[in-house]
């Protein structure tokens, strides 16, 4: 709009009102108003198109067409300046009507003067602005709300394929545990034994109370306690008991393992019975119950740990809790895990989500901390 010159378009098929509405807008005297004539609804469009003006006022009727045709035709092709609507008649409808087609304000014909005409102009273009101005944040807003949505969509692609690298590692980890566990038990286990049964022999060769028979009978503890380790060993990395029973018999021999190397009495309630889980739920679980207790062993200075396991319908749920120290000054945060070590209850966590399962825990000091795992099949 011009700071000097306001120009205005009628659009009205009686010359009469676009003399009468000159004469008035020239008794405006605190603004300059330019006012053009279209004398019908086709005259009326075309200058809708060139959009020359700053304000539009269009008669309600056109001979046989509706002025609310023609605002709408303009709201249509992208005109955002103010448009009155003109009406003999003072009817909620046709306010009602016009409104919803796109027009700023209406005046009826006969009811209006200079100080109104001008009060409706000035209504209208702040409107109108306004109106812009809604639509550039609808706009802006809508391309942030597509940029987040693209970026949601793209974030859902990078952790769903973030999800199947983590999902192949932990398989390929799983595999790679029991290539190892064969290997030493197959292998190495066999070569420490066939060591035993050589010095065995050899010790028969020797003279009793000689040097060399003592060195042997040294020897043969050596290997003895290598066929330990490496029993044990095999059983950390990946207890064969687990493919071949399942994942109750797993844990209650990892239970017997732990209790012969430390003072833990352990309470177990495991109810899964004969019923095998699919491999790498029983592999996540089977985790664990293992850091847990790892966990237990090494920070909580408890006594006693029990541990359930049980499944109902398509859930398997498995709770570890002991009677120690519990977790102090543990950060806020629901993935804080500063008292945990080894795969830490992040690691837990993203082992059991690897299967669709969850994991949460309760701790206060001096009373003890519970794991819950619980996992949909």
């Amino acid at each position: 709009m011009s700071s000097d010159t306001i120009r205005a378009l009628l659009v009205d098929d009686a010359e009469i009102e676009y003399r009468s509405l000159d004469r008035m807008l020239q008794k405006i005297s605190t603004r300059r108003y330019r006012l053009d004539w279209a004398a019908s609804f086709d005259e009326g469009l075309a200058a809708f198109r060139r959009d020359e003006h700053d304000v539009f006022l269009v008669d309600f009727r056109l001979g046989p067409e509706s002025g609310l045709d023609l605002i709408r035709r303009a709201r249509e092709f992208g005109v955002m300046k103010p448009i009155i609507m003109l009406t003999a008649y003072g009817d909620a409808i046709i306010d009602a009507a016009a409104t919803k087609i796109g027009a700023n304000d209406y005046l009826v014909k006969g009811e209006y003067d200079a100080v109104l005409l001008d009060r409706a102009i000035r209504y209208s273009t702040r409107n109108a602005q306004n109106l812009v101005d809604l639509n550039r944040s609808l706009a802006e807003t809508g391309a942030v709300i597509r940029e987040l949505k693209s970026e949601t969509e793209r974030r859902m692609v990078a952790e769903a394929e973030v999800s199947n690298v983590l999902r192949r590692t932990v398989a390929e980890q799983e595999a790679e545990r029991r290539r190892i566990t064969r290997e030493l038990h197959d292998n190495i286990g066999q070569s420490v034994t066939l060591l035993l049964l050589g010095l065995g022999s050899l010790a028969r060769c020797t003279v009793p109370g000689c040097e060399a028979a003592e060195k042997v009978d040294g020897l043969k503890d050596i290997a003895r306690r290598m066929s330990m380790d490496l029993h044990r060993l095999a059983w950390e990395i990946r207890p064969a008991m687990l493919d071949d029973l399942g994942l109750e018999t797993a844990i209650r021999q990892l239970t017997v393992e732990w209790s012969q190397h430390c003072d833990l009495s352990f309470d177990l309630f495991l109810s899964l019975g004969d019923r095998r889980l699919p491999h790498n739920v029983e592999s996540a679980l089977y985790r664990v119950v293992q850091e847990g207790i790892n966990n237990v062993v090494r920070h909580a200075h408890a006594s006693r740990v029990g541990i359930i396991l049980k499944a109902w319908d398509n859930v398997v749920s498995c709770i570890i809790e002991d009677d120690g120290g519990g977790i102090a000054d543990r950060p806020a945060g629901p993935t804080s895990d500063t008292a945990f070590s080894g795969l830490g209850l992040i690691g837990m966590r993203e082992r059991l989500a690897l299967v669709n399962g969850t994991l949460d825990f309760e701790s206060s000091p001096g009373k003890g901390t519970t794991l819950f795992a619980r996992v949909t099949l």
